[in-house]
């Protein structure tokens, strides 16, 4: 399996909230740093942070563009964040059931072998549609 094809089957993972199959793909000590600076060190860190995250909302996650130099594999990919419930404390900011974020994302995967050894992610764009 290429790294390409692994990632696709990562992300694959993550938008069927299939967190051991998503586990798998981490190193033990995987450092993860989303959009926000957060940084979430092993994997367990990285399933308590997404877990309550999707428990209200539905998202979904497209990839863009991937690719890889030796070790780091580059892609773009596009977040859906919809509202299952109202969500005024959200970590990205208040929402209303049925409202969407969407966010378009840069991030860099270091890897060895078939496990992700450190994440980092920067946000290119941000965008908000209320549902009225």
């Amino acid at each position: 399996m290429t790294p390409e094809q692994r990632f696709r089957a990562y992300i694959d993972a993550f938008n069927r909230n299939d967190y051991d199959l998503l586990c798998s793909h981490y190193a033990p000590d995987i450092r993860l740093v989303i959009g926000n600076g957060t940084e979430l060190v092993g994997r367990q860190a990285i399933v308590d942070f997404y877990r309550p995250v999707k428990a209200v909302t539905q998202r979904t996650i497209k990839v863009l563009q991937c690719f890889h130099e030796g070790n780091v594999l580059a892609a773009e990919i596009e977040s859906e964040f919809l509202a299952l419930q109202d969500l005024p404390d959200f970590v990205s900011g208040p929402m209303n059931k049925g409202d969407r974020r969407y966010l378009n994302s840069l991030v860099l995967y270091d890897f060895e072998g078939d496990h992700y050894t450190r994440i980092r992610a920067a946000v290119l764009r941000r965008e908000y549609r209320p549902v009225a």
